[in-house]
């Protein structure tokens, strides 16, 4: 029982106290990637972005969301230009697909600048989904958030992540169905796993206007379990290419429908490309249509 009081006692000060206290110290002094990481703790934190969008997250002592505590949302350094091309698009979208959610941060980024829009959202991990349906929750957001896995196929697989604790109070951010993708101390469980094309049937779509693929590897079988929809919807894709496998087989599938590509340079802005290849430094591609070139225009020097 003694213990039991202790532990109340100490998550009351850990989520109520310290908070109030990491506030005041954020003003008076400016924290250094140590800090942030010794200086984690759980509860909701207000972002304002540069143009006074406001939204909240709820913290679960992860680093990402920790240093959008304590740096600013604009100031943290994490996909920079891949949020400004994200906003954008998000802003002359109507039907957005955000697979590989993670906690959500970019459903939220595309909700509060276009409220009008709705958003299917993925996130197959359990313990990450549950942080998603929070920041849905304290936001009060309409989003469609799915606890599933996209691939080509349908029905149950295995979803590999690494770390200690990794599928109960960390974040990664790097669970995959490629069991050789970061096999060091290596964790699985089983999820569930379905098509693009069956979700598009079920829900009764139309057309998705833009998409968000981050499933570390596995964004050319969720692709290409789009089917023929691909070709009928035409979709903008923001996507991160790990390897140059998945990059050919990527190229291959859009051979035909006319894409155009750009590499998202985090420093540098979108860098139009011939071919998909793979710069470590900046992994994420724009794939956009041709015919839809007219709504990235601005977002190129």
């Amino acid at each position: 029982m003694v213990n039991k009081i202790k532990l109340i006692i100490k998550e009351f000060i850990y989520k109520y106290i310290m908070i109030y206290i990491y506030y005041i110290l954020r003003h008076l002094i400016t924290p250094n990637k140590k800090m942030i990481r010794n200086y984690k703790f759980k509860g909701n934190i207000k972002v304002v972005t540069k143009d006074k969008k406001k939204f909240y997250l709820y913290n679960n002592a992860f680093i990402l969301e920790s240093s959008i505590f304590w740096l600013g949302f604009d100031n943290i350094n994490w996909e920079r230009n891949t949020r400004k091309v994200w906003i954008t698009l998000s802003k002359k979208s109507k039907i957005i697909f955000d697979i590989g959610a993670n906690t959500g941060i970019f459903s939220m980024i595309a909700k509060v600048y276009n409220n009008d829009c709705e958003i299917h959202s993925f996130e197959p991990q359990p313990n990450i989904y549950h942080i998603f349906k929070k920041n849905i929750q304290i936001n009060n957001f309409n989003i469609s958030c799915n606890n599933i896995a996209l691939s080509n196929q349908i029905g149950q697989a295995p979803f590999y992540n690494y770390g200690d604790n990794t599928f109960i109070d960390k974040n990664t951010t790097a669970g995959s169905l490629n069991q050789k993708w970061r096999q060091k101390n290596q964790n699985t469980i089983t999820v569930k796993v379905n098509t693009l094309k069956q979700y598009i049937e079920k829900n009764n779509l139309t057309k998705i206007d833009l998409m968000k693929i981050d499933v570390e590897t596995y964004e050319y079988e969720v692709l290409l379990g789009m089917e023929n929809y691909l070709k009928i919807f035409k979709p903008i894709i923001i996507l991160e290419i790990q390897t140059n496998i998945i990059a050919n087989n990527i190229q291959l599938l859009l051979k035909k429908l006319d894409y155009i590509f750009y590499n998202i340079n985090e420093n540098d802005g979108l860098l139009k490309k011939n071919t998909l290849d793979i710069d470590e430094n900046n992994l994420n591609y724009l794939l956009c249509p041709i015919e839809k070139k007219h709504l990235i225009d601005t977002l190129i020097k």
